[in-house]
């Protein structure tokens, strides 16, 4: 038997300070993510943190990086 797992899609994010990112899926949940995590991410200035682009409903990127950082990358799916 094959199960299928249904990856929520990404609504929106948001920034908790420096230190969380919470990200509001379209099934009405959010996750927090620690930015320790994702140095990267923290490291950005406030301004850059708002430009970012939900790609395909399940990937994140922020113009100023040039990662793309999957939804089972940020929530720790697998």
């Amino acid at each position: 038997m094959i199960t299928t797992l249904h990856l929520p899609s990404i609504r929106n994010i948001e920034f908790l300070n420096n230190s969380i990112l919470f990200i509001h899926l379209d099934n009405d949940r959010t996750m927090l993510v620690p930015l320790d995590k994702f140095p990267d991410i923290k490291s950005l200035s406030k301004e850059q943190k708002k430009e970012f682009e939900i790609i395909d409903e399940h990937n994140l990127s922020f113009l100023a990086l040039d990662e793309v950082y999957s939804i089972q990358d940020l929530i720790g799916w697998e």
